[in-house]
């Protein structure tokens, strides 16, 4: 059994492919990932230069280190327990010189203890943007509003609020000091006891000689990174969000636009061309230069090469009927002539053969010329509410006198069903109806009529028994001069136009014939649906 591949119209199409840009807030979000470590290696380098640069200027200044320690207990906020020396003057103005606002510095000697602190690990707060105005104010409200909240659940937000130093921690905990003291540079990260932020430390030996005597740390926590990176992803989501949305709305116009173009196309296909299959008409050509307007531009050079086929095929049983009238009226005055002559008997049997022949070809040009006179008289025909019953009732009665060696099984013609059509075209089908059956049915066997109601149609049924249709030939049966069956053996003509006739009166009246081999096998049924008149 042949898989269906499910619908997806052109529109889903595209949007589907749009989706795959989805990927690009990701590729952007590992962009901004990278860029953050760049910024972390740099802060790094960084601190570890500014560690460097003060401990340069301290090297081999013994006396700075000389100093009695004090029982002050000044650096609490440092967290040792062992007493603090007087802060250096000169320390300090050489920690101002070089302090920034987001780094805290600290001098230490071999003994823990802080000779000089400067800066704070705390960021001042950033001035508050000015006020924009028009489309930029339209934005800023739509961050605040939607986007600032999406970012905050989405991305960790930097603050200054956060625990410095965990209790009980000391310096000689610190792995800085212990590398610094060691005369290794060294640089280590930890997270404040809160987990609110991420300091970063750096520490550098102190020289005196050959013997380190002290230690720098320079610390600064990765708020300004992170806040770095947000600002950085905020914009660039920002640039793909309303790519998207522009994208989007462009391709779905797009996307709109083309379809319309494509159903436009296809309605005037499908109205051009009845359900018979005959032209009614042009397609509209399109001046677009794509293949859309390729398409129906070839669409409208076919269907008129189609249109002039059908014409011709239409008009040839006329033509054909009209151009050999005159050729069969000569020939047959001919045979009538010769056939009153005195000539031999075997002469005789000849012109009976073609006087034989020419009826046969006579009746095949009455048949053509019935069929053209329907197709013009079918749009003077009038209409009239017409019982059905009794009408199928009087056809059979005249039925059962044509064919005196024929059994017809008829509906009850009590019953009543209406229909509103033209009495003698429904008169007419029934007689192709009857004719056909009664040619193709078996010697013997019964011609049944069946007339019911189903619904809001009538339907108005003859079968015999006779030669199944071959597979796939029902629906040809009712196309002019097609013929399927050989036929029961008579001497009578079959072109196929039977069907066709009964074809044409159907859609007349608003109907459909159609043609099947029967349940048992044993024959053809036709089945005309009609619509019913209305009330009672």
């Amino acid at each position: 059994m042949k898989s269906v591949r499910p619908a997806l119209s052109i529109r889903a199409q595209l949007l589907l492919v749009l989706s795959v840009f989805l990927i690009v807030p990701w590729l952007g979000y590992e962009y901004v990932r990278e860029i953050e470590r760049l910024l972390r290696d740099a802060q790094e380098q960084t601190l570890a230069g500014t560690a460097q640069a003060v401990a340069t200027a301290l090297h081999e200044r013994a006396r700075l280190f000389a100093a009695p320690p004090l029982a002050t207990g000044e650096d609490d906020a440092a967290g040792a327990p062992a007493p603090a020396v007087p802060p250096s003057t000169e320390i300090a103005q050489i920690l101002r010189g070089l302090t920034r606002t987001t780094s805290r510095i600290w001098v230490i000697d071999r003994e823990l203890n802080v000779l000089a602190r400067a800066g704070s690990l705390r960021r001042v707060s950033a001035p508050a943007e000015p006020e924009a105005a028009g489309l930029a104010r339209g934005w800023r409200w739509l961050e605040r509003t939607l986007l600032h909240p999406l970012y905050r659940h989405v991305l960790q937000q930097p603050t200054e609020d956060f625990d410095e130093e965990a209790a009980g921690r000391t310096l000689g905990d610190a792995r800085e000091v212990t590398g610094a003291l060691a005369g290794i540079l060294t640089v280590e990260r930890r997270t404040t006891p809160d987990g609110r932020a991420v300091i970063v430390t750096a520490g550098h030996p102190i020289w005196v000689g050959d013997s380190v005597r002290g230690a720098v740390l320079v610390e600064e926590t990765t708020n300004s990174i992170t806040a770095e990176r947000n600002r950085a992803f905020e914009r660039l989501f920002n640039i793909v969000l309303a790519a998207l949305l522009v994208g989007s709305t462009a391709l779905t116009l797009f996307a709109s636009r083309l379809t319309a173009r494509i159903r436009r196309l296809r309605d005037q296909a499908e109205q051009a061309i009845d359900r018979d299959g005959r032209v009614l008409g042009t397609l509209a050509v399109s001046d677009a230069g794509d293949e859309i307007g390729d398409l129906s531009r070839s669409f409208a050079s076919v269907l008129a090469r189609l249109g002039q086929y059908a014409n011709y095929q239409q008009n040839m049983a006329s033509r054909l009927s009209h151009e050999l009238r005159t050729p069969i009226a000569v020939v047959r005055s001919s045979l009538e002539n010769l056939h009153l002559q005195s000539l031999p008997a075997d002469a005789q049997v000849y012109i009976e053969r073609a006087q034989g022949g020419i009826g046969r070809l006579s009746a095949i040009l009455t048949r053509m010329t019935e069929a053209t006179r329907l197709e013009h008289s079918l749009a003077d025909a009038d209409r009239r509410r017409v019982d059905l019953s009794r009408l199928v009732a009087a056809c059979i009665d005249g039925y059962r006198v044509a064919y005196p060696d024929c059994r017809f099984e008829g509906p009850d013609p009590a019953a009543a069903i209406a229909i509103d059509g033209n009495p003698d075209l429904v008169a007419q089908m029934l007689d192709k109806l009857v004719a056909n059956a009664v040619e193709f049915g078996a010697s013997g066997t019964p011609v049944r009529v069946q007339l019911r109601r189903d619904g809001d149609a009538v339907v108005l049924a003859v079968d015999d028994e006779g030669p199944p249709l071959p597979q796939g030939m029902e629906a040809r049966l009712f196309d002019s001069m097609v013929s399927v069956r050989a036929g029961n053996g008579g001497e009578a003509p079959h072109l196929g136009l039977g069907l066709y006739i009964v074809r044409l009166i159907a859609a007349f009246h608003g109907g459909t014939a159609r043609a099947a081999n029967r349940d048992d096998g044993r024959g053809v049924i036709v089945t005309v649906n009609l619509p019913a008149a209305a009330g009672p």
